[in-house]
């Protein structure tokens, strides 16, 4: 029986190239490991949520006593203490901010929600209260006017935190209204008033991003994939060019690895910058909105510069364990698919801080420099923001692709030039 031979001699095939039964096997891995540290625990671990809260409330004068209070106080008070159930855990981490430092908290992944309570947020209540108080006094119905008050819960769109956070807050507004009426309603309990909407959470959106769909916050996240793709398309090019020879040749001219490999990255980080302005193009025939005009766009590119360098030295680190150009490229599938999860370009994954450096709270994932293009990318594209405001992301990514670049070479000639020689 012929089948059984040749089998046989596929199964000696796979068992001789292990780095391609390696790729084969552990890729699927990869996504489950990532796919299940994001909703492996989705709805079983409690997870505090960073909550800004901007509270504009003035106060106002209790009617009666003319006790002073403020509703936006007390509500700010039962976000921070609010627990999951059977559980001392906290539901949000509350912090106390102005709106454009709220605003920014968010743009820095600091915050998963922001909500802003008006400044006549008390003053709405206590005129409904006595509103009841005369109609109970005259034996007529209480004025209730169809202006409700709008609690305004903003966040990234794509971020889990958020669409987690918001649900939550809906609910314990909702609860904290209805204790409210309840108490104005057993008050008034001889008044003929119709049911009371005082005020009411509302989902809506960052400064800026009012207009903005989904697509237009997961851009970005798809701008990064590109970019990181370029390392597949640099492995396989490079491991060609060593299995042609031609690498060999140049070494023979005793060109140094430092000339060569640096040569050859002139030329991809051109590539790098048409593929992001591409993609731009791309995206706005699709209707792809974002904030900060041509200067947005000329920082995009720039930075799309600096995380194709990046996805040249990760291309270079790849080709130093492949053999030939279709492991090179599977290799790299392997290695890019992966790493764009972790950074962050499809969805966030839960927040791992390892410390605080310059007044920002430093991430595992921080280590890769592609997390750091995609928050400046974000921070262009999405909030309009200046060359000042990505300073931060810009040193990190420059100084990690650096690093990176120095490895990809050191490898690369040990493992694939000195090979030639």
């Amino acid at each position: 029986m012929k089948f059984i031979s040749v089998a046989i001699k596929d199964f000696k095939e796979l068992i001789r190239d292990r780095r391609g039964l390696f790729m084969i096997l552990l890729f699927p891995m990869f996504f489950m490991i990532i796919f299940g540290i994001v909703y492996g625990n989705m709805g079983q671990t409690n997870e505090t949520y960073n909550l800004a809260v901007v509270n504009l409330d003035e106060g106002a004068k209790m009617p009666l006593t003319n006790e002073e209070v403020n509703f936006g106080d007390n509500l700010t008070e039962i976000f921070r203490d609010s627990e999951y159930e059977d559980s001392d855990v906290k539901l949000f981490n509350v912090i106390n901010t102005s709106e454009s430092s709220a605003n920014k908290l968010i743009q820095l992944k600091e915050a998963d929600a922001m909500i802003v309570i008006p400044k006549n947020f008390s003053q709405t209540i206590v005129d409904e209260m006595e509103d009841s108080i005369a109609a109970q006094t005259t034996g007529t119905t209480s004025s209730n006017n169809n202006d409700t008050l709008k609690l305004i819960i903003s966040g990234d769109s794509s971020s889990m935190g958020f669409g987690v956070s918001q649900v939550v807050l809906i609910k314990i507004i909702g609860e904290y209204h209805d204790n409210l009426v309840a108490n104005i309603q057993s008050q008034t309990s001889g008044s003929s008033a119709e049911p009371l909407k005082l005020f009411e959470g509302d989902v809506g959106s960052v400064s800026g991003t009012e207009s903005f769909s989904q697509f237009d916050f997961l851009a970005p996240g798809m701008m990064l994939f590109a970019i990181l793709l370029l390392a597949t398309t640099v492995a396989a090019s490079l491991t060609r060019e060593v299995e042609k020879g031609t690498l060999a040749r140049l070494r023979i001219s005793k060109m140094r690895s430092f000339d060569m490999l640096f040569g050859a990255l002139i030329p991809w980080s051109i590539v790098a910058a048409i593929q992001v302005l591409i993609l731009l193009t791309v995206a706005l025939i699709m209707g792809f909105n974002w904030q900060g005009g041509l200067n947005s766009i000329v920082l995009a590119m720039f930075i799309g510069v600096i995380g194709g360098i990046g996805s040249i030295a990760l291309g270079m680190i790849i080709a130093s364990f492949a053999k030939n150009d279709t492991q090179a490229f599977n290799l790299g599938i392997m290695v890019v698919v992966p790493t764009s999860f972790v950074v962050g370009a499809f969805f966030q994954l839960p927040q791992v801080v390892i410390g605080e450096i310059m007044g920002r709270s430093f991430q595992i994932y921080d280590i890769l420099p592609w997390t750091h293009i995609l928050n400046a990318l974000k921070s262009v594209l999405i909030y309009g923001n200046g060359l000042s405001a990505i300073t931060y992301d810009l040193a990190w990514s420059a100084v990690l692709t650096a690093i990176i670049f120095v490895i990809g070479m050191g490898l690369f000639s040990r493992f694939r030039l000195s090979v030639e020689n």
